[in-house]
């Protein structure tokens, strides 16, 4: 690919260190940072129109990661580990529930109805628990 409008810039390391903090600030990829800031330089020197300018701003602007994206990864993570801790709990209640009959503790059994209880509203097998529990009238304290 040619790249005849391409340019080379040597900064000295105090321009270097401004311009990193100037695209930190903004939010922008290198190249971005740098075209926003050639566009502010060219209109504060009368070199391109208002309206230009105007164009280039906002595409120059634009965030290198916008602010959803950013909010929604680890709410999306957040929420996947959640349904992946429902879903193993559900698999545990279910064992509880195939393994009742083979624990006449009821101690053991007392634990899968407490935790049952804490879980009935968001966990189907939880509530399975529950009903296999009063069927035998077990205490729940």
């Amino acid at each position: 690919m040619i790249r005849e409008h391409g340019l080379l810039l040597f900064m000295p390391s105090e321009l270097n260190i401004a311009f990193i903090k100037f695209q930190a600030e903004k939010e922008l990829g290198r190249s971005y940072a740098g075209l926003y800031l050639l566009n502010d330089a060219l209109f504060r020197h009368g070199c391109i129109s208002q309206e230009t300018y105007k164009i280039y701003e906002q595409k120059y602007g634009e965030k290198l990661v916008k602010a959803k994206e950013v909010e929604s990864k680890p709410l999306m993570k957040v929420k996947m580990e959640e349904d992946q801790k429902l879903k193993d709990l559900d698999k545990q209640f279910k064992n509880a529930v195939d393994q009742w009959e083979l624990h006449p503790s009821i101690e053991w059994r007392r634990k899968w109805v407490k935790l049952a209880e804490k879980w009935k509203d968001k966990i189907p097998n939880a509530k399975l628990v529950l009903e296999f529990a009063n069927k035998e009238v077990i205490p729940h304290g």
